[in-house]
């Protein structure tokens, strides 16, 4: 299966546990704005940031290794230099599937994640996708 295909796949069930690396308190930032729109979706939110505590209410792990697991999806809103080091994060951590929004890649970064184990996706928005696919309380 594609990782959009097996990404999607997660997005129908509302159990879905997405951690956003990089989830921000300042409303102009994606890491705000998806973790906002994760929540309305009814999705299961772990924020990560190493300077936040709180965010949209929810407690925020400084780093995917303190994230209770297991996490479905971690969503990368970091800036490339940084996203080289969630991708090793993610591999320890034990994660499968990354989401690498917009910004958050370069071809550095992509070549990172091609020698990784990690199921990556970086040619869709998670908002968008979550938007257009139907949900089940699971």
């Amino acid at each position: 299966m594609a990782p959009l295909d097996d990404a999607n796949e997660l997005l129908r069930h509302t159990s879905t546990r997405i951690a956003v690396v990089g989830a921000s308190n300042d409303p102009r930032k994606y890491g705000n704005i998806i973790t906002k729109d994760m929540l309305r979706h009814g999705y299961q939110v772990i924020p990560v940031n190493p300077t936040e505590s709180t965010i949209a209410g929810l407690r925020v792990y400084p780093t995917l290794a303190d994230v209770p697991k297991p996490v479905d999806i971690v969503d990368v809103v970091t800036p490339p230099d940084v996203t080289l080091k969630i991708l090793k994060d993610a591999e320890a951590a034990g994660c499968r599937l990354v989401w690498l929004q917009p910004g958050s890649f370069d071809d550095a970064v992509l070549a990172a994640a091609a020698r990784t184990t990690l199921s990556v996706v970086d040619d869709a928005c998670i908002m968008v996708e979550a938007r257009r696919i139907p949900k089940t309380k699971s």
